[in-house]
């Protein structure tokens, strides 16, 4: 018998039995090959690469189809329908997906900002004339505006224990249209600053509100200054 090889390419068969399943090679001539016990492990290799090869063949295929379909795929195609529309006839539709600019502003009818109740001390103005609590704050903000993210400051949202909890920010992707809040710990050096802020960020989770998923962190202190590159990448990441 000739031995096994991992790059054998004849067809590995198989029949039924009692106790499992008997397999052969077929030869050229058409005549079946036993497989002894003892070359089994080779004949897996030769089975689990032809299913590799299958895999990777349904695969290519796939990724054609997506790529045919991305080439013709224009998502812009459905506003445009009404878009196109003349302004006596948008006051009377109502579009089935809403542009960009009447998402925003029904979001922010949903997204009321300026809710937190506790008294502020210092204030800084943002390029858009409104009063945050921080410098940091401003600067969050102003990068907001820079890169056109639809932004409330401080809006209030509910903890599954009914605690009111009031994120420095409440974002909209418009791409997604997916709301991120942004949560910026300025005093993470202080320990009892940074026990209240593992204690929020547990309801946050508890809400469904995640880490790294539609809730974005970020942090200072007297050693760890406010890194702006580092906030540019977390926009473009989650917010474009």
């Amino acid at each position: 018998m000739s031995a096994i090889r991992i790059d054998d390419d004849r067809p590995v068969k198989s029949s039924k039995r009692k106790n499992g399943y008997q397999y052969y090679l077929q030869r050229a001539d058409g005549k079946l090959e036993y497989i002894k016990v003892k070359d089994i492990d080779r004949v897996k290799r030769i089975v689990q690469r032809d299913y590799y090869n299958s895999l990777l063949e349904n695969l290519l295929t796939v990724r054609n189809r997506v790529e045919r379909f991305t080439e013709i795929y224009d998502i812009e195609s459905i506003t445009r329908a009404y878009d196109n529309l003349s302004q006596a006839r948008k006051a009377l539709v109502n579009p089935i997906i809403p542009s960009d600019e009447n998402y925003i502003m029904e979001w922010r009818e949903h997204n009321k900002g300026g809710c937190n109740p506790y008294p502020e001390e210092g204030k800084y103005q943002t390029q858009r004339g409104e009063l945050v609590r921080s410098k940091s704050e401003k600067i969050l903000a102003d990068l907001f505006e820079k890169f056109g993210i639809p932004y409330v400051y401080e809006p209030q949202i509910t903890a599954v224990n009914g605690k009111n909890l009031y994120p420095d920010f409440a974002l909209l992707n418009v791409r997604t249209r997916r709301t991120v809040y942004w949560e910026h710990f300025g005093l993470i050096s202080d320990g009892e600053y940074a026990q209240n802020a593992l204690t929020k960020i547990n309801l946050y989770e508890q809400m469904g509100i995640e880490v790294g998923k539609n809730l974005i962190i970020t942090m200072e202190s007297e050693r760890m200054l406010l890194d702006i590159k580092r906030i540019e990448k977390k926009i473009r990441e989650y917010l474009l």
